[in-house]
């Protein structure tokens, strides 16, 4: 009331006095009803009445302080891995006041076991930039453009990203209380509850053990650990060049002039495609037993460009611009389920979407096919497929998929993971990136929304255990299966976990608030006409790459980029108006119970 704190909550235009002050009432434990909202109309102080929605700023008057006191610990707060989501963990934990850190890498510097071991110097990200940085989590910092004075690009390399990662963590002075070089060998429950033990080792295989004491644990382990192993009969007699296409396996200079096989169709395949074209080959035949769909640059951006997620059918309408390029129906593909009028579209499949244009232009050149068969055996410079077959090539890539590493559930002492939660202790967290597909609407392609969202659920519970309390009735559970490790959750296990917080207000409005980031920072880093026309860039270079190279056919026309700003604004103009709809629908039931 004397407007010495401020805090911000997340409200629609609907929000009306009422819903802020029994937020407000939730978090400083005053009865709500001894809270008066006042706004300013110019210098005078107007009462905020039951039916009014709330105004941008308001005053909480009745309410001396929006501090509510932290839980204190007695030993460290321990965080298990140093990529994107360990790292915004810490800085979370940081901004909390909190001091009495410490982060367990098993590598030997900042940026994540995907970054660091599994992905290639080729690698791009392939989502955008500004929803892919440590500083995305903080509301008032932009969007990061530049680290150590170079660009920091819309599709950051591999080794720009360990720059930015590098770069944040000296900002925000991660090194102090970071321990390299450090494997996590069990962590354990104290005889008398209070704390863990954690049990390390150095990575390295040199130097002394150590058992350390937690007062809560929170891991970030990953789950691209190792790839998916597949040998095929007569391997040893194909007499080319096979390789797995992740952990930097691949020497792409075998591809030069040869007719590639790649087999799979994940994300890691989509990537491939690009750089197998990127270092001169003949033909890509990307071969799978099911053709997942992937996204493209500007599909990529929508999604993450909108405030409200973007519907299935007018995801699948885009999509189709790009898809018309290699004649595939995407509506066909196994992993949407519809109706005869495709009044609706749902997309489940296993595997996140990969994000490119350039397998579209490859596929329109001939320089990339699909084909869903499967490899048989291989002879002599040639793999036969269970289709009868013959495909004659020099290499093969297994893009198979990379999986989990079951060993981390017995690690962190794993039997049922509930929510996002060890055995159901709130002090006791486990995260990853999900690789998956499991949605009517859409509203990112991109891990760093939710891993900026995870990082503050984690934090609120260090901070308010007893909250906890609230929501564990209806956590979804989850057990190791044969197929996959407790701790990588489905989307279906996800959700629900999500929704959850909505019981906690104070919690729901700040997860609000880290919500609309998403939105807010992809606006401002990534406006429409600057993306449209540096996709189109891209590809236009390409084409002309190609050509250079003697890759193409001089004589097919050049296909224009698929899309233009005015077609990308009646997909925002549509969703925009969708969900109005929905919400007036909404209202009206609401009205006539």
């Amino acid at each position: 009331e004397d407007e010495t704190e401020c805090i911000t909550i997340g409200a629609s235009s609907s929000t009306r006095t009422p819903e802020v002050r029994e937020i407000v009432s939730s978090f400083t434990k005053i009865d709500s009803e001894k809270i008066q909202l006042v706004s300013k109309v110019g210098v005078f102080p107007v009462k905020q009445r039951l039916s009014d929605e709330v105004a941008s700023k308001v005053v909480a008057v009745g309410v001396k302080s929006f501090q509510r006191p932290y839980q204190k610990y007695e030993h460290p707060i321990i965080v298990i891995g140093a990529g994107l989501g360990g790292m915004q963990t810490m800085i979370s934990l940081m901004h909390s006041g909190r001091k009495d850190l410490l982060c367990l890498e098993r590598l030997s510097t900042f940026g994540g076991h995907s970054w660091l071991v599994v992905s290639n110097k080729y690698t791009k990200l392939q989502t955008e930039s500004g929803n892919y940085h440590v500083d995305y989590m903080l509301p008032d910092v932009p969007a990061t453009t530049e680290v150590e004075g170079d660009a920091y690009k819309t599709w950051p390399t591999r080794d720009q990203l360990l720059k930015m990662f590098r770069d944040a963590a000296k900002r925000h002075n991660l090194g102090t209380v970071t321990k390299f070089n450090t494997n996590v060998e069990k962590v354990r429950p104290l005889p008398d509850g209070d704390g863990y033990a954690v049990y390390t080792s150095p990575s390295h295989g040199e130097g002394e053990s150590e058992l350390l004491v937690a007062s809560a644990v929170l891991a970030w382990p990953g789950n691209l650990c190792n790839h998916r192993e597949i040998e095929w009969p007569g391997e040893e007699d194909f007499g080319g060049y096979i390789a797995y296409a992740s952990f930097s396996k691949v020497d792409y200079r075998e591809a030069e002039g040869k007719v590639c096989i790649l087999y799979g169709h994940g994300a890691f395949t989509i990537e491939n495609v690009r750089t197998l074209c990127e270092h001169r080959c003949k033909k890509v035949v990307v071969m799978c037993r099911k053709r997942n769909l992937c996204g493209m640059r500007v599909m990529s951006w929508l999604v993450g460009y909108l405030e409200m997620p973007v519907p299935g059918t007018i995801l699948l309408e885009g999509m189709q611009k790009m898809y018309d390029l290699v004649g595939f129906d995407c509506w066909s593909a196994h992993s949407v389920k519809t109706d005869e009028k495709r009044t609706f579209a749902h997309i489940s499949q296993k595997t996140a979407f990969g994000v490119t244009d350039v397998y579209f232009l490859a596929g329109y050149y001939g320089l990339m096919e699909v084909m869903v068969d499967e490899i048989k055996r291989l002879t002599n410079g040639c793999a036969q497929t269970k289709k009868g077959k013959k495909i004659k090539c020099q290499v093969i890539l297994k893009a198979v998929g990379v999986i989990p590493d079951p060993q981390i559930d017995k690690m962190l002492g794993l039997k049922e993971l509930v929510g996002l939660w060890v055995n159901g202790d709130p002090l006791r967290a486990v995260c990853c990136n999900g690789m998956f597909v499991e949605a009517q609407n859409f509203g990112s392609f991109a891990s760093g929304p939710p891993f900026a969202q995870l990082a503050r659920a984690l934090r609120w519970f260090v901070d308010y255990p007893s909250d906890f309390e609230v929501i564990r009735p209806i956590l979804p559970k989850l057990k190791s299966s044969p197929e996959k490790p407790a701790y990588v959750p489905s989307a279906t296990h996800m959700l629900p976990t999500f929704s959850s917080f909505n019981l906690i207000p104070m919690m729901a409005a700040e997860m609000s608030v880290y919500n609309a980031l998403k939105h807010l920072k992809q606006r401002a880093r990534h406006p429409p006409n600057k993306y449209i026309a540096e996709c189109r860039a891209e590809w236009e270079a390409y084409i002309r790459q190609w050509k250079k190279d003697g890759m193409i056919d001089d004589s097919k026309p050049d296909p224009p980029y698929p899309y233009t700003e005015e077609m990308v604004q009646g997909w925002i103009d549509r969703t925009n108006l969708e969900w109005m709809r929905k919400q007036a629908r909404q209202q009206q039931q609401a009205a006539g119970r």
